[in-house]
């Protein structure tokens, strides 16, 4: 009702958000509610913000593209597996940027990530770098342009960033 537009257009263009981070456990009836609502990313132990993933996800239009600042637990966590299969399965992710401790909001006592993907077929090619100093966001763009790998991430594993040497010494 509040964007029929969206209704000959298929679904949003892009979306831009910072979801609230909130424990579903603490969530009580309402996380009976969510749980309910048949989202694929829902985990007992997880936080809202997988399901503010997926729902972005679904209100994009096809190659619509989606950023959100979150909680990087999901990147290893075992509550994040069904977040990490949705974004393997379900979209194409584009740009990840893992903030490892530097502290983005002065408030907040979580450590961050940007994860960008587009609704579309994953071509197993996301741009990932990890942020180890604060001064690199004064230009971020320019710094994950110079400081980025390219790694195929599959669903049952961490989503650690990771060099091309420390990929060679994996493999």
């Amino acid at each position: 009702l509040e964007f029929p537009f969206l209704l000959w257009k298929n679904g949003f263009d892009s979306m831009v958000g910072n979801p609230p981070y909130v424990q579903l456990q603490a969530m009580g009836d309402m996380a009976d509610t969510l749980q309910g609502l048949d989202f694929e990313t829902f985990a007992r132990t997880g936080d809202i913000y997988c399901l503010f993933y997926e729902q972005g996800v679904r209100l994009l239009r096809e190659n619509g593209v989606l950023g959100l600042i979150t909680s990087n637990k999901w990147m290893r966590a075992g509550y994040g597996e069904a977040l990490r299969n949705f974004f393997t399965e379900k979209t194409n992710p584009l740009v990840l940027v893992d903030f490892s401790g530097q502290k983005i909001f002065g408030s907040a006592t979580v450590d961050v990530n940007i994860l960008i993907v587009e609704k579309a077929r994953n071509k197993k090619k996301t741009k990932s770098c990890v942020i180890t100093n604060l001064s690199s966001i004064n230009n971020l763009s320019v710094f994950i342009e110079q400081n980025s790998t390219q790694n195929d991430y599959s669903p049952k594993q961490s989503w650690a960033i990771l060099s091309n040497i420390e990929k060679k010494i994996k493999n």
